[in-house]
């Protein structure tokens, strides 16, 4: 691919003079007399270099000035400056201004081809540095490789470029909060503040001071409380839960979209609704607004633009993803080594329901590093399934969490895939006759002690005793 040059210079022999050199050279060019004419050709192709030279005729500082505008609007695209007749002073601004170079005319062609080329470069890494940041951005938010994961990057890469009002809607557990986040952090809002208003932890009357403000009348004067709409001007308010807040306040948030005003608690002065709002509510809200526990019309207000996030359990191929990432920020946190999953372990985790989502595998990692630390050995460097809390295995009604036979065995040694089968095999039994062991040996064809032993063998005394508990 060729790179794109723009050179921009009042004299017309020096424009024809630079870009012979850099298209001998392989370079496409493109050519501006003037300040505007270069803004303009910036705009609508961006180059990958600037050669500017800083007195362009017009005015002394014209060259600078396009430089400092190529900085604002064009962080990436570097600018390498010319003079003819420069000093030191000129050159030291120039560089200050986050020019790549000072060139002085005449110039030697070689220093100048050696000098776009390091721009150039320069210029890449820092492109390839920035794609990475927003790469490991994205991935705090939302985590995997599935069809939801890859749509839900690509929302908020959509949504931060646009100014208006947004639902994010999924269950409970899922990154709501961190998308929000995400799409204040890429919007043109990232300088102002963001807050986060979680309608779970506050009652009634307090969610609306919170939300407002608040203006009483003391003995001393006026004491105000400023709310997250006013703290918040410019930035971007989050309100998570907000299908549980009440019908009072649902009307209340009505009646501040449709004016795009508000009023503290108390008092009657108008205040201008100068924030992005972002909504989070469950996967149910349809059937919130059908049963009229949501008013339809603030959802209809709210959903200017809507992200939805299926449940981890619809996309179980970001669960190896999760794990991966979780295991690494917690070891990291406690000082320790990460640990890995044996491929038995993961099939189990893939297969379980996962009600509370990301949240919830979250905290089963951090629950498995800690009590593998705890156990003072440093032999311990994978998570077996018997070190899986008892939760994953079963339910509170004992229904046994069955292992994904056929995508799991695949990736497993012959013995690994033995004692899976022997596993699921004997867990179904117990299942089918309630934990009975006397039953379950008579119908596998299998003594009762040999069976204890199998169990022992297995790791699976403890499910055992839970159905014990019940024939008891």
């Amino acid at each position: 691919m060729a790179f794109n040059i723009l050179i921009v210079d009042d004299e017309a022999d020096i424009r024809e003079l630079v870009s012979g050199i850099l298209s001998d050279n392989g370079y496409e060019t493109e050519a501006a007399s003037h300040y505007v004419e270069a803004v303009a050709s910036i705009q609508k192709k961006r180059p990958n270099l600037v050669i500017i030279d800083v007195w362009l005729g017009e005015n002394d500082k014209d060259g600078l000035r396009l430089l400092e505008f190529i900085k604002v609007e064009y962080e990436y695209v570097p600018a390498i400056m010319m003079s003819g007749h420069s000093t030191i002073e000129t050159a030291v601004t120039a560089i200050k201004h986050g020019a790549h170079d000072f060139i002085e005319k005449p110039f030697d062609s070689h220093r100048l081809l050696t000098s776009v080329e390091k721009a150039i470069e320069i210029s890449k890494l820092k492109m390839e540095n920035a794609d990475l940041k927003i790469k490991a951005r994205y991935s705090e938010a939302i985590l995997g490789d599935s069809p939801n994961s890859v749509y839900v990057r690509q929302s908020i890469e959509k949504l931060a470029q646009v100014a208006g009002r947004c639902v994010i809607l999924g269950p409970n557990g899922s990154n709501k909060e961190a998308i929000a986040r995400e799409i204040h952090r890429l919007s043109k809002r990232s300088r102002s503040p963001f807050g986060v208003l979680n309608c779970k932890s506050f009652g009634v009357r307090q969610l609306e001071s919170e939300f407002l403000g608040s203006e009483i009348v003391e003995a001393n004067g006026v004491k105000i409380k400023q709310g997250m709409l006013e703290k918040l001007n410019g930035g971007t308010l989050f309100i998570d839960e907000l299908g549980v807040a009440s019908t009072d306040f649902q009307l209340k948030f009505l009646k501040i979209l449709k004016e795009d005003t508000f009023s503290r608690i108390g008092s009657r002065e108008k205040l201008h609704l100068g924030i992005r709002i972002i909504a989070g509510l469950p996967l149910d809200i349809a059937q919130l607004v059908k049963n009229e526990k949501f008013i339809d019309e603030l959802f209809c207000r709210l959903n200017a633009n809507m992200i939805k996030i299926v449940p981890l359990s619809s996309r179980k191929e970001d669960i190896l993803v999760l794990l991966e990432h979780f295991m690494e920020r917690s070891a990291k946190a406690h000082g320790v080594a990460p640990k890995k999953f044996s491929n038995e372990a993961i099939g189990v985790l893939k297969a379980y329901s996962w009600p509370g989502n990301e949240l919830q595998l979250k905290n089963l990692v951090e629950w498995v590093l800690t009590m593998s630390v705890s156990s003072n050995d440093d032999d311990i460097s994978t998570i077996s399934v018997d070190a899986l809390p008892s939760e994953i295995m079963w339910n509170k009604k004992h229904e046994i969490t069955e292992i994904p036979f056929i995508s799991a065995v695949s990736e497993m040694s012959i013995r690994e895939a033995r004692e899976t089968f022997e596993r699921k095999y004997l867990l179904d039994q117990l299942k089918k006759f309630s934990g009975n062991i006397s039953q379950t040996s008579k119908f596998i064809g299998m003594e009762r002690s040999a069976l204890h032993r199998k169990l022992k063998s297995l790791n699976l005394t403890d499910i055992r005793l839970v159905f014990d508990e019940d024939e008891g």
